[in-house]
């Protein structure tokens, strides 16, 4: 394989992948630990369209009484999501609990747990009877433990996360070891990576971190940096204008063939509020290769992963910052935009104040072959009902291939108690029942008990913003009678803003994906106010469905 490289911090990173086609194509002889590092990293692999064999499979503790029976759900929201193993069986004077299963080629990408506690987790692979990874799950997934560090493994706002790829070639089994008779009620999500049959994997081993550590070292490093590497050299185009209350002007028009590598936009505005209320009120709409229907269609904070309002943070697919000095609000886009032909940006002003705009795009220009074109799809709800539980469909594409890349949630919620134990349910390629079915939406950002989340940004996942106006802290069931007696101002209301980004656990599919979430909230008699963003690569026969809309409906908060 032909292999670009780029030297970083001293090290060299294995590039691979980047501009060059898929994992599963063949132009690699092997699923390797440093080619998986390559995909850590980059974004350019991702608009790649799936071979077949490529899924994800998402094992979690989710509450099995949720089923489809003849087309029927039952106990559809049930909420009991933690302690439902696959198995249970004896070992080593102890018991195991199996959390994932699974026979064939491919790779974990992410394991995750609420309180993994001081229980073994073991992995083992390729039906070894000895794990490769064996430690306690509050180190493992920590980054304090012996084999991984961050920012692969960490603890934010109480989620204990690891994201390191480990190939197998025949098999993985992750399990729960404990010598308590009493069986551990943990929350978890394993999601693996399947590959194509045929497929050949080096299978990971312990030394391979020694081994591959320039690697590791470099991946960490574009992590730990919070932005991908972006190559010199790119065609630029700059842009600067002034847009009128209710006016929408062209930002830029691009020519191809080529990928977009970066967005930038800048707005200078009198106040952070008004900078606010500019980022929610403007719409940005980008169309490719002459396309009809624009594949960007989302306010401008919600496109580059925060709303409402100018929440600084950095990661590898977008990020905000505030100028303070400047009054400006600066935002960023680094996820790779393919154009056979051109491509073209506007901008349309729905609030009552002018804006200053300026910015650039960057462009590699290149031939793009078949590559999948990026789609940022936006959707809210205003004032929606608690009752009856819901499922929302941020995204439901067919008719096509291509790959869900990320999520961006923005939730108003006007009362203290917690409003996010929906699960998200992702069904691909016409499943009947969904192959990632989570245990809670704070879960699935990555973090856990939405009781007591706090700010931060990593490379994949982040809360930009926490908490707005009220309290920081929000209340769990168990915990109302004590606190509502304690609390003498109630909550006026709470914003809070979440991003995860699907790199490494990119979710393919070949015919089409329905990401839904449920929206579960715990006080049964109040509305509350959702934004979300869905960013996904497709094949441009892929229909979907797009939310209009209408300038007066974008919750404003």
């Amino acid at each position: 394989m032909k292999a670009s490289r780029f030297l970083l911090a001293g090290t060299v990173l294995a590039a691979s992948l980047i501009g060059a086609g898929n994992l599963f194509s063949g132009e690699s002889d092997k699923i390797t630990l440093p080619v998986l590092l390559d995909r850590v990293a980059s974004l350019d692999w991702l608009y790649t369209a799936p071979l077949a064999g490529e899924k994800q499979l998402q094992f979690s503790s989710y509450d099995r009484k949720s089923k489809i029976e003849n087309g029927q759900k039952i106990d559809w929201y049930a909420n009991m999501d933690a302690g439902n193993y696959l198995a249970e069986e004896s070992k080593d004077g102890g018991k195991e609990y199996v959390m994932a299963d699974y026979q064939g080629a491919g790779y974990i990408a992410r394991i995750w747990s609420a309180n993994p506690g001081k229980d073994r987790w073991r992995v083992y692979l390729d039906g070894s009877d000895t794990p490769v990874i064996d430690e306690p799950g509050a180190e493992l997934l920590s980054g304090k433990g012996k084999y991984f560090k961050e920012p692969f493994a960490g603890k934010r706002a109480m989620g204990q996360v690891l994201i390191f790829p480990l190939p197998f070639q025949k098999s993985c089994k992750v399990c729960l070891y404990t010598i308590s008779p009493v069986k551990p009620i943990r929350y978890f999500q394993v999601d693996i990576i399947t590959a194509p049959e045929g497929t050949v994997a080096e299978t990971f081993k312990l030394d391979d971190l020694q081994k591959y550590s320039a690697q590791v070292k470099a991946a960490s490093d574009i992590l730990t940096k919070r932005a991908p590497l972006v190559p010199a050299g790119l065609a630029e185009t700059k842009f600067e204008l002034e847009l009128a209350p209710n006016a929408e002007k062209k930002l830029a028009d691009i020519a191809g063939p080529g990928v977009i590598k970066t967005v930038e936009v800048s707005i200078k505005q009198s106040s952070l509020e008004d900078a606010r209320v500019a980022l929610n009120e403007a719409v940005l709409t980008g169309k490719f290769d002459g396309i009809a229907m624009p594949f960007i269609l989302a306010p401008l904070g919600a496109f580059f992963g925060s709303a409402p309002g100018v929440e600084s943070y950095k990661s590898l697919g977008s990020g905000i910052s505030w100028d303070k000095p400047n009054k400006t609000a600066t935002l960023l886009s680094y996820w790779p935009m393919p154009l056979k032909k051109s491509a073209s940006f506007s901008l349309a002003n729905h609030s009552n104040k002018p804006l200053k705009i300026s910015g650039k795009i960057l462009l590699e220009q290149k031939a793009v072959g078949d590559a999948l074109y990026f789609h940022a799809s936006y959707n809210y709800l205003n004032y929606h009902a608690t009752r009856p539980f819901s499922d929302w469909t941020l995204l439901n594409a067919s008719g096509g291939a291509g790959r869900y890349v990320g999520t961006m949630l923005s939730v108003r919620n006007p009362d203290y108690m917690w409003w996010g134990e929906g699960d998200e349910k992702v069904s691909v390629d016409n499943e009947t029942f969904p192959s990632i079915f989570g245990t809670g939406t704070e879960d699935y950002f990555s973090y856990a008990w939405g009781t007591d989340y706090k700010r931060f940004d990593h490379a994949y996942y982040g809360i930009p913003l926490a908490a707005r106006r009220g309290r920081t802290l929000m209340l769990a069931p168990y915990q109302l009678t004590p606190y509502r007696l304690l609390m003498t101002n109630p909550r006026e209301e709470e914003m809070v803003s979440q991003y995860r980004w699907h790199i490494l656990d990119q979710i393919p599919f070949h015919q089409g994906l329905n990401f839904n979430l449920e929206v579960w909230h715990w006080t049964p008699v109040i509305t509350f106010d959702l934004q979300a963003m869905s960013y996904w690569y497709g094949q441009a026969a892929v229909s979907y469905d797009q939310q209009a809309i209408i300038p007066e409906e974008i919750p404003n908060w």
